[in-house]
C-alpha cells in the first residue's frame, strides 16, 4: 500500500533548526496528503520509528521517555562503572544544568513532540476523511487524542515541576492543539493547563474506544482499560485520590488480568518475562528506548526483593550481563526479552487503587491489592500475606511495592516528586561519584529538568526552568 502523508514531525520544528524560520518550514513538497480513514489509521498505527516499510514520518508511537533512567534512587552508578557510561548519562546520574551541550538534541523531547505532531494532523483532519464509517473515525481521533495527552503527560512531568497548588502559574511546555506553525505561541503553557488538557482529552476519547485491544498484535492502540488506567495515573499524581481511585476501579472492572511469575522461565537465572505484544497483564504497550542500557539497581532498591521474591531475578549480576568485573546487579529481563515495559498494566492500576485506598483510610481493600500481586510474584507456597491497621505503614507498604513491581518504567523520579510535594517526605537524593558529592534538594527547582540549549536559542520564548 502506497504512504500518503504529507507529515513531518514537531522534532523538525522545536528541535533540528537553528532559527523559527526554518523549523516552521515544514510540510516537504512533492508529497500527498492521506485522503482515506485508512490512511490515518497506518499514521497512528505506526509503532517504531522505522516506518515499518514506508518512509519514516514519525517516531511512531511504541517508544516513551528514558531520561529519568538515573535521575532516581533506583539505579546506581559508581566510580567502578562509570566508564561504562556515556557523558550525558553521566550530566543526568548528578542532575547537571548542562544537561545537554549547546547544540545536543534532547531525544526525549524529540521524541515526545514528534509523536504530539501527527496526532495533531488525525484530529483536524479525520472526521472529514474519506471511505470509512463514522465509528472508525470517532474511534481513530480517540485514540490521537489519547496518544497526544500521553506525550504531554511525559513532558509536562520531565520538564515541570510537580503538579501542585501553583500549577496555574508554573511553566510546563509548549502546548501545541493543531498542525499550524506559522506565527504559532511556542511559550511554555502552565503545568495546570497541559494537566487540564490531558483530562479534557481523556474524558472526551474514553467513550469512543473499545473495551480492551482487539487483539495481542494492537495493544499499541489505546482502549476504555488503558484510558481509565492513564486517567488513575494522571489524578494519582493530582492527589485527587477519590478521582483516580474511580478511574481504577473503571478500568479493572473491565479488564483485570495478572500474570503469575511462576508461569515463567528463565535464562541464565534470569526471569524470562514476556513483556510484549501477548503479555496478558499488559494495557497499553510503550517501551523505553534504551532496551539494552545498563541499568544497575542501588543497594536500596535491591535488598527490597526477598528471597522467595521471583521478581528478584529480573536482576542479574553486571559481571554476567555486561562483562564488568564488579559486584553490582543490573536489570536484567530486558537485556532477553527484548523491550523493557513502561506502558500501562494491570499491576499498577491495582497499585494505583491500593494507594488511594490506602490514603482514604480504606486499610483492608488496600492490602489485598497489595497482597493480590505479591501472590502472583512469590515461589508458590511461600507467600504469608502482610497485614497491618496502621494508616501510615499501609501506605508505605503500598509505596514500597509499587517501587519494586515497577523499576525501570521510567516513574519512580516522578513518584519521588509527588511524595516530596503532597507527602512531605523531604526526599534528597544524594550520589558519591568520582570524589564529587551531589545532591537534588527536596521541593527544589532541579526536579524539572532543563531544556535543551539548542532548543531555546531557535525559541527565545522557551526560556529555561530556574535551576538551584
Amino acid at each position: 500500500m502506497k504512504l500518503k502523508y504529507s507529515v513531518l514531525i514537531l522534532v523538525l520544528v522545536l528541535i533540528t533548526a537553528c532559527n523559527k524560520e526554518e523549523w516552521l518550514d515544514i510540510k516537504p513538497k512533492g508529497k500527498i496528503i492521506p485522503t482515506n480513514v485508512s490512511d490515518y489509521r497506518l499514521l497512528l498505527d505506526q509503532v517504531d520509528g522505522s516506518g515499518s516499510g514506508f518512509p519514516k514520518i514519525s517516531p511512531g508511537f511504541g517508544e516513551t521517555y528514558a531520561n529519568t533512567d538515573y535521575m532516581s534512587d533506583d539505579f546506581t552508578i559508581n566510580d567502578n562503572t562509570s566508564s561504562k557510561f556515556g557523558a550525558e548519562t553521566i550530566r543526568a546520574y548528578t542532575w547537571d544544568d548542562d544537561l545537554y551541550q549547546p547544540n545536543d538534541e534532547d531525544s526525549d523531547w524529540a521524541r515526545l513532540y514528534g509523536q504530539i505532531y501527527p496526532t495533531n494532523i488525525v484530529v483536524e483532519e479525520i472526521m472529514d476523511a474519506e471511505n470509512g464509517s463514522d465509528q472508525e473515525k470517532f474511534q481513530i481521533l480517540a485514540e490521537a487524542k489519547v496518544q497526544r495527552a500521553y506525550s504531554y503527560f511525559a513532558l509536562v512531568n520531565l520538564y515541570g515541576l510537580h503538579y501542585s497548588a501553583d500549577a496555574a502559574s508554573n511553566p510546563g511546555v509548549p502546548l501545541r492543539l493543531d498542525s499550524n506553525l506559522i506565527g504559532a505561541d511556542l511559550s511554555r503553557q502552565s503545568v495546570g493547563d497541559i494537566y487540564n488538557l490531558i483530562i479534557t482529552d481523556l474524558e472526551e476519547s474514553i467513550p469512543n474506544l473499545p473495551e480492551i485491544p482487539e487483539s495481542n498484535n494492537h495493544k499499541h492502540r489505546p482502549s476504555k482499560s488503558s484510558a481509565y488506567a492513564f486517567l488513575a495515573r494522571v489524578y494519582l499524581y493530582m492527589a485527587d485520590y477519590d478521582k483516580a481511585l474511580d478511574a481504577a476501579n473503571s478500568s479493572l472492572a473491565i479488564y483485570n488480568t495478572i500474570n503469575n511469575y511462576n508461569d515463567y522461565g528463565f535464562y541464565f537465572d534470569v526471569l524470562l518475562l514476556d513483556q510484549q505484544q501477548d503479555d496478558k497483564q499488559l494495557l497499553w504497550a510503550k517501551k523505553s528506548p534504551d532496551t539494552y542500557s545498563l541499568l544497575v539497581a542501588s543497594d536500596e532498591l535491591f535488598s527490597m526483593y526477598g528471597d522467595d521474591d521471583l521478581r528478584k531475578k529480573m536482576f542479574s549480576p553486571i559481571s554476567f550481563l555486561f562483562g564488568i568485573p564488579h559486584d553490582g546487579n543490573a536489570l536484567g529481563y530486558p537485556y532477553f526479552n527484548y523491550a523493557r515495559a513502561a506502558g500501562f498494566s494491570v499491576p499498577e492500576v491495582l497499585l494505583t487503587r491500593a494507594e488511594c485506598n490506602a490514603r482514604l483510610n480504606n486499610l483492608d481493600l488496600a492490602l489485598a491489592d497489595v497482597n493480590l500481586i505479591r501472590e502472583n510474584r512469590f515461589k508458590t507456597g511461600t507467600y504469608a500475606p502482610l497485614v497491618s491497621t496502621d494508616k501510615d505503614e499501609v501506605l508505605q507498604i503500598v509505596k514500597d511495592e509499587r517501587r519494586i513491581e515497577l523499576p525501570g518504567n521510567g516513574l519512580r523520579f516522578f513518584d519521588l516528586k509527588r511524595y516530596n510535594e503532597f507527602d512531605n517526605a523531604n526526599i534528597t537524593l544524594t550520589r558519591n561519584l568520582n570524589g564529587q558529592t551531589y545532591s537534588l534538594q527536596a521541593n527544589g527547582n532541579n526536579w524539572a529538568l532543563p531544556i535543551a540549549q539548542k532548543y531555546i536559542n531557535g525559541t527565545p520564548a522557551l526560556g529555561n526552568n530556574i535551576r538551584d
